[in-house]
């Protein structure tokens, strides 16, 4: 029988391949299979919402996407998607990406802060802020400049490196509060510009930010500015700054200073406003988040204690 012309069949060398595909497939557990997949995905998700290239990934490209993961997973889970990482770019004929020494040293910086068995750090929640207030001297510069960053940190629920990028120029006060222009560090997109309203009490974040800019004669410049121990206002803060100022007061409360972070800001606002029945997308329009993912642990954190069946006792 003749084969017609325009009719075509798989060579043998790719049916071979084929059949070598599958086998390389199966050298996996199903689940295993299923774990790679996922890592893959939530990956590759990443990596379009922050215009990067996946594949192949580069070396910064891979220490964006763990800096961000080290901030809400644990240590483990980051080895296990940089072990699925680098199966897809061996099966496609490109080097693992995390053979680059600029991703082994983050993932050595990594472990070295947040530990192997990384726990989640405690949220900053609404009801401690007037306690932590409380132990902070106004009457210094220094005590302006702590209130400010911990009330505005906490209401804009930004990245330590985002709150310290904040510049004077990036601030524009109205009728309803305070518009902050937030630069994009990452990936150098477009400016997000998050709003903080009056609140009208001593915790109004708007007050504290121009109670400091005030206090230190600022005109233009960064927002939030190292202080030594004789007054002398320096440069700008760093970023490990904020984790050091909130513990510091964490301290005088007599909570354990360990379990709190600069992130603790962070994950505060996103809890106490799911807490309080802030929808999730008015949460991740303040937070910046562009993944439910990220977001979503904080927010069911909020909502266990809402409507929560446990409540009747209050009845007896």
């Amino acid at each position: 029988m003749l084969v017609p012309e325009n009719e075509q069949f798989p060579t043998i060398e790719e049916e071979k391949f084929e059949r070598l595909n599958s086998y390389i497939q199966n050298a996996k557990s199903k689940n295993t299979q299923k774990s790679y997949a996922a890592d893959w995905k939530h990956f590759t998700e990443w990596c379009k919402v922050n215009n990067r290239n996946p594949l192949p990934a580069s070396a910064g490209t891979l220490c964006l996407y763990l800096s961000d993961l080290a901030e809400t997973h644990k240590y483990s889970t980051l080895r296990r998607r940089i072990s699925s990482i680098n199966m897809v770019h061996k099966f496609k004929r490109h080097l693992p990406p995390s053979q680059h020494i600029e991703v082994q040293a983050l993932l050595e910086g990594i472990k070295r802060e947040n530990g192997t068995q990384h726990e989640p750090k405690r949220a900053l929640m609404l009801q401690v802020i007037p306690d932590l207030m409380n132990k902070i001297d106004i009457t210094t510069l220094i005590g302006l400049r702590d209130k400010a960053i911990l009330l505005l940190g906490f209401a804009l629920a930004s990245p330590r490196s985002e709150l310290v990028a904040i510049n004077i120029e990036d601030l524009e006060v109205n009728d309803f509060g305070m518009d902050v222009r937030i630069q994009d560090t990452k990936t150098k997109q477009d400016d997000l510009i998050k709003g903080v309203v009056f609140t009208h009490n001593e915790f109004c974040p708007v007050k504290a930010t121009q109670e400091w800019i005030k206090a230190g004669g600022f005109t233009s410049g960064a927002l939030f500015r190292a202080i030594d121990r004789h007054g002398n206002v320096k440069d700008r803060l760093s970023d490990q700054s904020i984790s050091l100022i909130l513990k510091k007061y964490i301290g005088e409360l007599g909570l354990d200073v360990n379990d709190f972070a600069g992130h603790s800001l962070r994950s505060g606002l996103s809890t106490s406003a799911a807490m309080m029945g802030m929808t999730e997308i008015a949460i991740m329009k303040q937070t910046g988040h562009k993944s439910r993912e990220m977001v979503d642990r904080y927010i069911q954190a909020g909502l266990r204690y809402r409507n929560n069946a446990s409540s009747i006792l209050k009845e007896l």
